[in-house]
């Protein structure tokens, strides 16, 4: 029952991701069997990511600056006179 479930995006679990050697096209695992079985593989290569921490996101600086949601009236517009 466990084989079409798909953990989500922010399992920080087990997960590689591997190229074809051949067509170029990438395939990312998160079980431990299935990288395993990949590392086996001669067509396929391990693909190494960079790992994303905590401190490296808070010592980033925002260079773009926050702005004021444009506020739009809901409904029908008012009547104008037309004189």
């Amino acid at each position: 029952m466990m084989g079409g479930l798909v953990p989500p995006v922010s399992f920080k679990g087990f997960m590689a991701t591997f190229r074809c050697l051949q067509s170029g096209n990438t395939v990312t695992f998160t079980y431990q069997h299935d990288i395993d079985s990949m590392k086996g593989h001669q067509g396929y290569v391990r693909l190494e990511e960079p790992e994303v921490t905590i401190e490296s996101v808070e010592s980033d600086t925002r260079t773009d600056t926050a702005f004021a949601p444009v506020i739009k009236r809901m409904g029908r517009p008012r009547k104008v006179a037309n004189v």
